[in-house]
């Protein structure tokens, strides 16, 4: 064999050039993303509990505890579950509910 012979290179996709920045209307989307709409908030809320795996086994617990008797026993558990499971912890250079109203930070 010669050392012509080298593998076909595939092509790349050609982008769509006939799309214009300007036409996209990013400002607009970034601003609506960053605002605090209640509607737009209602529904990020909605399509994150409909993608989350652990609110789906949540539901299907409750269900096995209400056929048992369990119901509201599960319920309150749940309830502290889903606090614990939401506590965040902060960020660098992030001000706790503390700094806020004790801005010198002294004891």
């Amino acid at each position: 064999m010669s050392d012509n012979m080298q593998p076909a290179k595939s092509k790349k996709p050609k982008k769509p050039y006939h799309i214009k920045k300007a036409d996209l209307h990013l400002d607009e989307y970034i601003e609506e993303q960053n605002s605090k709409n209640p509607s737009l908030l209602f529904r990020r809320g909605v399509d994150h509990l409909k993608s989350s795996l652990q609110f789906k086994l949540y539901l299907v617990l409750q269900l096995v505890a209400a056929l048992t008797g369990f119901g509201q026993v599960f319920f309150i558990f749940g309830v502290f579950w889903a606090m614990i499971a939401n506590t965040g912890k902060r960020k660098k250079g992030e001000m706790s509910a503390y700094s806020l109203f004790n801005e010198d930070v002294q004891s």
